[in-house]
Protein backbone atom coordinates (compact mmCIF):
# COMPACT_ATOMS: atom_id res chain seq x y z
CA UNK A 1 0.00 0.00 0.00
CA UNK A 2 1.04 3.54 -0.41
CA UNK A 3 0.53 6.59 1.57
CA UNK A 4 -1.74 9.06 -0.06
CA UNK A 5 -2.31 11.34 3.30
CA UNK A 6 -3.54 12.20 6.08
CA UNK A 7 -6.90 13.49 8.00
CA UNK A 8 -5.82 17.02 8.95
CA UNK A 9 -9.28 17.69 10.96
CA UNK A 10 -13.04 18.19 10.16
CA UNK A 11 -14.39 20.30 8.37
CA UNK A 12 -17.96 21.03 9.34
CA UNK A 13 -20.96 18.93 10.54
CA UNK A 14 -21.22 16.73 7.50
CA UNK A 15 -18.21 14.51 7.95
CA UNK A 16 -15.75 15.82 6.18
CA UNK A 17 -11.67 16.21 6.54
CA UNK A 18 -9.28 18.61 5.06
CA UNK A 19 -6.64 16.08 3.70
CA UNK A 20 -3.40 16.75 3.77
CA UNK A 21 -1.97 14.62 0.64
CA UNK A 22 1.12 12.93 -0.02
CA UNK A 23 0.21 11.86 -4.05
CA UNK A 24 -0.05 13.94 -6.65
CA UNK A 25 -3.86 14.83 -7.68
CA UNK A 26 -5.53 13.39 -5.05
CA UNK A 27 -9.07 14.24 -6.87
CA UNK A 28 -9.00 10.67 -7.85
CA UNK A 29 -9.51 9.13 -4.81
CA UNK A 30 -12.79 9.54 -5.27
CA UNK A 31 -13.17 6.51 -7.59
CA UNK A 32 -10.59 4.62 -6.12
CA UNK A 33 -10.83 1.23 -4.97
CA UNK A 34 -9.36 -0.41 -2.48
CA UNK A 35 -8.57 2.24 0.36
CA UNK A 36 -7.66 1.97 3.80
CA UNK A 37 -8.14 4.52 6.31
CA UNK A 38 -5.20 3.59 9.51
CA UNK A 39 -4.18 5.03 12.44
CA UNK A 40 -1.27 7.46 11.99
CA UNK A 41 1.18 5.11 13.77
CA UNK A 42 0.29 1.97 11.98
CA UNK A 43 2.35 1.11 8.88
CA UNK A 44 0.52 -0.39 5.83
CA UNK A 45 3.88 0.44 3.28
CA UNK A 46 4.86 -3.41 3.51
CA UNK A 47 1.67 -5.21 5.39
CA UNK A 48 -2.04 -5.78 5.07
CA UNK A 49 -4.18 -3.81 7.02
CA UNK A 50 -5.30 -5.38 10.78
CA UNK A 51 -7.88 -3.81 13.27
CA UNK A 52 -8.11 -0.80 13.23
CA UNK A 53 -7.10 -0.25 9.97
CA UNK A 54 -10.79 -0.61 8.09
CA UNK A 55 -11.00 -0.21 4.05
CA UNK A 56 -12.61 2.60 3.23
CA UNK A 57 -14.48 4.82 0.29
CA UNK A 58 -14.44 8.31 -0.44
CA UNK A 59 -18.28 9.61 -0.72
CA UNK A 60 -17.55 12.96 -1.95
CA UNK A 61 -14.11 14.98 -2.41
CA UNK A 62 -13.78 19.01 -3.58
CA UNK A 63 -11.44 21.59 -3.10
CA UNK A 64 -12.03 24.15 -0.09
CA UNK A 65 -9.89 27.09 -0.23
CA UNK A 66 -6.86 25.37 -2.22
CA UNK A 67 -7.18 22.07 -0.23
CA UNK A 68 -8.46 18.65 -0.78
CA UNK A 69 -11.42 17.62 1.34
CA UNK A 70 -13.07 14.48 1.35
CA UNK A 71 -16.22 12.56 3.08
CA UNK A 72 -16.38 8.96 3.19
CA UNK A 73 -18.93 6.35 3.10
CA UNK A 74 -19.87 4.92 7.10
CA UNK A 75 -18.65 8.51 8.27
CA UNK A 76 -22.09 10.28 8.10
CA UNK A 77 -21.31 13.56 10.28
CA UNK A 78 -18.77 15.61 12.37
CA UNK A 79 -19.56 13.16 15.69
CA UNK A 80 -18.12 10.20 13.64
CA UNK A 81 -15.71 11.86 12.31
CA UNK A 82 -13.81 13.33 15.11
CA UNK A 83 -12.21 10.44 16.35
CA UNK A 84 -10.63 9.56 12.53
CA UNK A 85 -8.72 12.92 13.05
CA UNK A 86 -4.99 12.56 12.33
CA UNK A 87 -5.55 9.22 10.65
CA UNK A 88 -3.77 8.07 7.45
CA UNK A 89 -5.27 7.13 4.10
CA UNK A 90 -3.89 4.38 2.29
CA UNK A 91 -4.12 3.56 -1.52
CA UNK A 92 -3.42 0.31 -3.55
CA UNK A 93 0.24 0.38 -5.18
CA UNK A 94 -1.61 -0.51 -8.30
CA UNK A 95 -3.56 2.49 -8.25
CA UNK A 96 -0.67 4.54 -8.38
CA UNK A 97 1.02 5.82 -12.23
CA UNK A 98 4.53 5.98 -12.09
CA UNK A 99 6.04 8.25 -14.83
CA UNK A 100 8.69 6.31 -16.98
CA UNK A 101 12.08 6.18 -14.99
CA UNK A 102 10.49 6.96 -11.80
CA UNK A 103 10.10 4.12 -9.02
CA UNK A 104 8.25 4.29 -5.20
CA UNK A 105 11.09 4.49 -2.21
CA UNK A 106 10.04 1.37 -1.37
CA UNK A 107 11.57 -0.17 -3.91
CA UNK A 108 15.19 0.82 -3.25
CA UNK A 109 14.85 -0.63 0.41
CA UNK A 110 17.15 -3.41 0.77
CA UNK A 111 19.43 -2.74 -2.75
CA UNK A 112 22.81 -2.99 -2.67
CA UNK A 113 24.82 -0.01 -3.23
CA UNK A 114 28.25 -0.11 -5.14
CA UNK A 115 31.10 2.16 -5.89
CA UNK A 116 33.54 1.23 -8.63
CA UNK A 117 32.26 -1.93 -8.77
CA UNK A 118 32.73 -2.49 -4.59
CA UNK A 119 29.80 -2.87 -2.10
CA UNK A 120 30.16 -0.03 -0.05
CA UNK A 121 25.80 0.29 1.68
CA UNK A 122 23.08 -1.04 1.75
CA UNK A 123 19.88 0.99 1.68
CA UNK A 124 18.01 1.43 4.90
CA UNK A 125 15.05 4.44 3.41
CA UNK A 126 14.80 6.98 1.73
CA UNK A 127 13.58 10.31 3.11
CA UNK A 128 12.30 13.45 1.82
CA UNK A 129 14.12 16.85 1.85
CA UNK A 130 12.60 20.17 2.26
CA UNK A 131 14.79 20.90 -0.64
CA UNK A 132 12.87 19.18 -2.97
CA UNK A 133 15.52 15.77 -3.38
CA UNK A 134 15.30 12.69 -1.85
CA UNK A 135 18.32 11.89 0.95
CA UNK A 136 18.99 8.25 0.23
CA UNK A 137 19.71 6.69 4.32
CA UNK A 138 22.53 4.28 3.76
CA UNK A 139 24.08 1.43 6.41
CA UNK A 140 28.05 1.44 5.27
CA UNK A 141 29.15 -1.95 4.77
CA UNK A 142 32.69 -0.59 3.88
CA UNK A 143 35.65 -2.40 5.50
CA UNK A 144 35.96 -1.64 8.75
CA UNK A 145 33.46 1.12 8.91
CA UNK A 146 29.85 1.24 10.53
CA UNK A 147 26.93 3.25 10.69
CA UNK A 148 24.90 5.37 8.51
CA UNK A 149 25.81 7.73 5.64
CA UNK A 150 22.96 9.90 4.05
CA UNK A 151 23.67 10.38 0.55
CA UNK A 152 21.16 13.48 -1.52
CA UNK A 153 19.53 11.41 -4.41
CA UNK A 154 20.85 13.41 -7.20
CA UNK A 155 20.44 11.20 -10.27
CA UNK A 156 23.63 12.31 -12.07
CA UNK A 157 25.33 10.36 -9.00
CA UNK A 158 23.12 7.07 -9.10
CA UNK A 159 22.94 4.27 -11.96
CA UNK A 160 19.70 2.46 -10.80
CA UNK A 161 19.16 -1.60 -11.45
CA UNK A 162 16.27 -1.92 -8.88
CA UNK A 163 14.84 -5.07 -10.69
CA UNK A 164 18.46 -6.73 -9.52
CA UNK A 165 18.43 -4.65 -6.68
CA UNK A 166 21.88 -3.41 -7.46
CA UNK A 167 22.79 0.85 -7.17
CA UNK A 168 25.98 2.19 -8.75
CA UNK A 169 26.85 5.33 -6.87
CA UNK A 170 29.25 7.94 -7.82
CA UNK A 171 29.74 10.68 -5.61
CA UNK A 172 32.11 13.07 -5.08
CA UNK A 173 35.50 12.49 -3.86
CA UNK A 174 35.31 12.05 0.27
CA UNK A 175 31.62 12.75 0.05
CA UNK A 176 31.00 9.15 2.15
CA UNK A 177 34.05 10.20 4.76
CA UNK A 178 32.59 13.79 6.00
CA UNK A 179 32.29 12.16 9.72
CA UNK A 180 36.50 10.90 9.68
CA UNK A 181 38.57 13.33 11.84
Amino acid sequence: MLLAGHLARVQGLKGEFLFHAVMDEPERLEAMAGLVLAPPQLDLERGDPVPPARPISVRSFRWHQDRPCLAFQDVPDRTAAEPLKGWALWMPEAAAELPEGESFRHDWIGCDVFIGGHLAGEVLRLDPTPMGYDMVILRDLRPGRTGQREVPYIKAWWTLDLPNRRLELDPPPGLLDLDLP
